[in-house]
């Protein structure tokens, strides 16, 4: 590799394929990676008709490889990338458009829950927005909701639930993403009331929403495995699957109460908190029964209503 670099330049770096698994009639995803444009410095690489490109982010993404057009392939653990338009590469202002290769060390990169939660080990950053200053970040509410889930179960074994609310447009499912990867929670249950707010929520879990825009994460930290329940669960084993392969699991009341007990069981235990969104209807009767099944474990409510009393 040549000490000299030929140029800087921003380059667009592409979204990485999604994983799919299945467990029964549910499936499990991940798009770990999402887009992104950053800043790249070229240099020529040890491998011909390659050029090295080093960014800012944190490996695999601080090192890879351009191969140019009608060069073989080489062997390298490093990601290989190609440019979408020959003819735009050079030195320029503008991004690189650039597309996969080979993965490299991303083929295994983030490909479990346990990795995952491992990437956003001390990554969480307490961006305040500062419109005045056109500062992105997150909004003061947002920030005294994770200092108070923190604080509330912070000490002890034995919890009871914790109640957030906030105002409609306060940004409640951003403080729910925000809040899985500050704590790094292992097994996160979002219990919604509605199909459309399953598969809404499911999308911005699959990709943290507005944390990277706002500061609140890197743009390469992994997103996690998710899995929209939309199908009843039928054995302990594909309850088992889902629990084992999810960071977050999504479902309504009406779809956990068409599981088989033993397997509604089994998703229940596996999962460390339960987080209830729009939950001033937690005391109808297909709620409560998920909830009592958390009594003691971490339990997070969400709502714009305060909750009635029990």
């Amino acid at each position: 590799m040549s000490l000299f670099k030929k140029w800087t330049r921003p380059v667009r770096l592409p979204a990485t394929p999604e994983r799919r698994l299945s467990a029964g009639k549910n499936t499990i995803t991940q798009s770990a990676f999402q887009q992104a444009v950053v800043s790249a410095d070229f240099f020529e690489s040890q491998h011909s008709g390659h050029d090295l490109i080093k960014t800012k982010l944190s490996a695999p993404f601080d090192e890879m490889l351009v191969r140019f057009p009608k060069v073989h392939r080489v062997t390298t653990p490093l990601p290989v990338l190609t440019a979408v338009d020959p003819e735009d590469y050079k030195q320029s202002s503008s991004p690189l458009e650039l597309t996969w290769d080979r993965l490299g060390a991303l083929e295994t990169w983030a490909d479990s829950p346990e990795k995952v939660r491992d990437s956003w080990r001390n990554r969480f950053i307490f961006a305040v927005e500062d419109l005045d200053q056109g500062h992105p970040g997150l909004r003061l509410p947002q920030i005294g909701a994770l200092h108070a889930i923190a604080a509330h179960f912070s000490v002890g074994r034995e919890f009871e639930p914790a109640t957030v609310v906030l105002p409609t447009g306060t940004g409640k499912t951003e403080t729910m993403l925000a809040d899985l990867v500050y704590r790094r929670e292992r097994k996160m249950l979002v219990l919604v009331p509605s199909s459309i707010l399953r598969n809404q929520i499911g999308a911005k879990f699959s990709t943290l929403g507005v944390l990277p825009a706002a500061g609140a994460i890197p743009v390469e930290v992994a997103r996690p495995f998710v899995t929209k329940i939309t199908k009843g669960i039928g054995t302990v084993g594909h309850a088992e699957a889902i629990v084992t392969a999810s960071n977050v699991i999504i479902a309504t009341p009406d779809i956990l109460k068409a599981s088989a007990p033993d397997a509604l069981r089994r998703l229940l235990e596996g999962c460390s908190t339960l987080v209830v969104d729009e939950a001033h209807h937690i005391t109808a009767a297909t709620w409560s029964e998920v909830r009592d099944r958390f009594t003691a474990k971490k339990m997070i409510q969400f709502t714009a209503t305060p909750i009635p009393s029990r």
